[in-house]
């Protein structure tokens, strides 16, 4: 099978994510991404207003992981055990893979910017796919029906947010797939009851 041609937005956060993983977020420079990237300094501000722009791709990191974890769900799963898994496998991989400094970065970065913020885009896989789950909960009667999908995916997400930025506060002194694997089936429970 032929792979798949990269485009040329895509080779640009490809090399951003490569050397912000290697030099840090701080010593990567934008003619970096360009050299790196064998784009021009025109194309890459066709793409991204600056190295800041890049943060919210992080996103996209994180909604690639859900894409290939989605095909891997049992479907005979409760509501509450697919959030479980997909919360354990995407909160591993940004504790394992992720520079806590670049998430840092991106949550300061989604205060501060007049840009759109990745983290709240309700169009991203992460906000549809949960969204989904939680309809599903709601129809068999796993989820008391009392909140709507949307209702129960705002706070699902806010309390994910929460465990990232505390995450990175601390300077990741703590696992985070640890706590949020014995938090979340709570916060989950809560939400079963209704608010």
């Amino acid at each position: 099978m032929p792979r798949k041609r990269i485009s040329t937005k895509g080779r640009i956060v490809k090399a951003a994510w490569n050397l912000f993983s290697k030099k840090g977020y701080d010593n990567t420079t934008i003619e970096d991404i360009i050299s790196l990237s064998k784009t021009s300094k025109g194309t890459f501000y066709h793409y991204f207003k600056g190295k800041e722009s890049l943060l919210n791709t992080l996103s996209d990191l994180f909604d690639d992981k859900y894409e290939e974890l989605l095909p891997t769900l049992d479907p005979d799963m409760s509501a509450k055990d697919k959030l479980l898994f997909l919360n354990h496998q995407v909160f591993d991989m940004i504790e394992t893979s992720i520079d806590i400094s670049i998430l840092a970065y991106l949550y300061s970065s989604q205060i501060t910017t007049k840009d759109t913020r990745s983290l709240s885009d309700t169009n991203r896989l992460y906000f549809r796919c949960c969204t989904q789950i939680f309809q599903e909960g709601i129809d068999s009667g796993e989820f008391n029906g009392s909140n709507t999908a949307s209702e129960l995916m705002d706070v699902y997400a806010m309390f994910e947010r929460s465990a990232l930025y505390d995450w990175a506060l601390k300077d990741g002194t703590e696992s985070l797939t640890q706590k949020t694997d014995r938090l979340l089936p709570h916060v989950i429970d809560f939400l079963k009851k209704g608010f």
